[in-house]
């Protein structure tokens, strides 16, 4: 894998928090809105003529919610894969800033801060980590293509 595809592959830690918790929410209104329609639809007279509509409204609200839990399963996988790669890092150094670039999502010049460093070495230390790393066995077991 190139740099730049290793990169992409350590930021899906990233991209899989930030896609738990738009999914996270995006469950939390489906649900809102089942106790809506169960309400409004509960049993009151005069609902319509089509009495199927609040079954069929839960069963969309369901297949949904599955499919959302689903999705939030798949990003936590994606999560723990990126962390079992960084926690496999032998050097300290390097597993330090990559962890605080990818899981935690700081910037360089917040990492520099933290770990004591100018700001160029730890440019150096993510570089040589980041191709040091081998990504063959981690995309093999997600199922990430490799190119």
């Amino acid at each position: 894998m190139t740099y730049k595809e290793k990169i992409a592959w350590l930021s899906q830690y990233r991209a899989a928090v930030n896609r738990e918790r738009m999914l996270e929410s995006e469950l939390e209104m489906l649900r809102s809105d089942a106790e809506r329609v169960t309400a409004c639809m509960g049993g009151m007279p005069g609902a319509g003529p089509d009495v199927n509509r609040l079954p069929r409204a839960v069963e969309r609200i369901d297949e949904t919610r599955k499919k959302l839990e689903q999705e939030i399963e798949d990003c936590v996988d994606r999560r723990f894969e990126v962390m079992r790669v960084v926690a496999a890092v032998a050097a300290p150094d390097v597993q330090e800033v990559l962890r605080r670039r990818y899981i935690l999502g700081q910037t360089y010049p917040e990492i520099a801060d933290a770990v004591g460093l100018v700001l160029r070495r730890v440019y150096q230390i993510h570089r040589a980590g980041v191709l040091d790393l081998d990504l063959e066995p981690a995309c093999k077991t997600a199922g990430t293509k490799i190119s």
